[in-house]
């Protein structure tokens, strides 16, 4: 392979390293002609240090990952997070002259970033739905448990939760934390899918063909963890810092995105997110925070000028010229 540019990312991109961090290495690189050819190229390549099974990364450990050109424009394509922490990482992150070909990406951001970076969103509503203490949340959950059990009380446990439909239409119209959604079903054996309807609880999907036993315990599960989660926050227990942390930074820099058209790097509010991550904060306020960037970043979203989708036909192009720089040598010295 042939590295087209490598760099630091993670707590050491975002300005959030501790003496305690390890070296996260992301890099882009150009497949052999071979595999090129051969149809073979690996989307991306790992080279992290031996660990036991389920042992963490120490400080001072280096995880290195290239992606293939295609598969980082691809990432780039859909908004993924790290795809655009590659892209907006300045040149002090480059642990070497990067090639002319990350160069011209670089040239041409404005072509490769879109709404499509609503992801962010995604990921944003998830952290809230998981790490919020808000009351009107679990207000909504437990609602969603005593229509479950009034149900599973007069049909059995083994009706389906579509049997509920109606009622939990008219139980969660103008919630804020339940919604529909519509999934597609895993192919069968015929190679079809189909369309489920899911009841959407604060995050957690439940498929209408669930017993109603099943959904009663995973809604259960839910209004259990959000009682527990604030009883260990009260004591400052078995609270996840670096994940609230990263729900922050990932807040923050879609706000900026959207608004902005990039992210700069090392991050504005550095400090305070090694502060969250140390623990230092109260779980309540970071809770609270998190619940007030979700809002900021989809009204940030509405109002983005960004492109709806990036430029598919610049992306194809890319790859196929550098592409063919791999392969055209080998095949005229053959």
């Amino acid at each position: 392979m042939t590295p087209l540019v490598e760099m630091r990312v993670g707590s050491h991109l975002y300005g959030t390293a501790t003496a305690q961090s390890d070296l996260d290495l992301k890099g882009v690189y150009l497949p052999a002609a071979s595999d090129i050819l051969l149809q073979r190229v690996r989307p991306s390549i790992n080279m992290n240090p031996d660990k036991l099974p389920g042992a963490r990364n120490q400080p001072g450990d280096v995880d290195r990952e290239f992606y293939s050109l295609q598969r980082y424009l691809d990432l780039l394509a859909g908004g993924q997070s790290i795809a655009l922490d590659m892209l907006f990482a300045p040149e002090g992150a480059w642990l070497q002259r990067p090639t002319s070909c990350w160069l011209e990406i670089r040239a041409n951001t404005d072509r490769l970033i879109s709404r499509r970076a609503i992801a962010f969103v995604h990921y944003c509503r998830q952290q809230a739905n998981k790490f919020g203490l808000k009351g009107a949340r679990l207000g909504e959950a437990r609602r969603i448990l005593e229509l479950l059990e009034a149900a599973e009380a007069q049909h059995g446990g083994l009706k389906k939760l579509a049997v509920l439909i109606d009622e939990l239409e008219a139980a969660t119209r103008g919630a804020k934390h339940i919604r529909w959604i519509d999934l597609e079903s895993p192919a069968g054996p015929d190679g079809q899918t189909k369309s489920i309807r899911n009841l959407e609880v604060c995050g957690r999907k439940i498929p209408v063909t669930v017993t109603l036993k099943i959904a009663h315990d995973i809604v259960q599960r839910l209004v259990d963890d959000y009682g527990s989660r604030a009883l260990a926050a009260e004591r400052n227990e078995g609270v996840d810092w670096k994940a609230l942390s990263h729900a922050v930074r990932v807040a923050q820099q879609a706000i900026e995105l959207f608004r902005d058209h990039r992210i700069v790097f090392p991050l504005a509010g550095a400090s305070h997110l090694r502060a969250i991550k140390a623990g230092t904060i109260a779980y309540d306020a970071v809770a609270e925070e998190i619940e007030q960037l979700v809002q900021a970043v989809e009204i940030a979203a509405a109002q983005s000028t960004l492109p709806e989708a990036p430029d598919l036909g610049f992306i194809d192009d890319l790859v196929t010229r550098f592409y063919r720089t791999a392969v055209v040598p080998a095949g005229e010295a053959s």
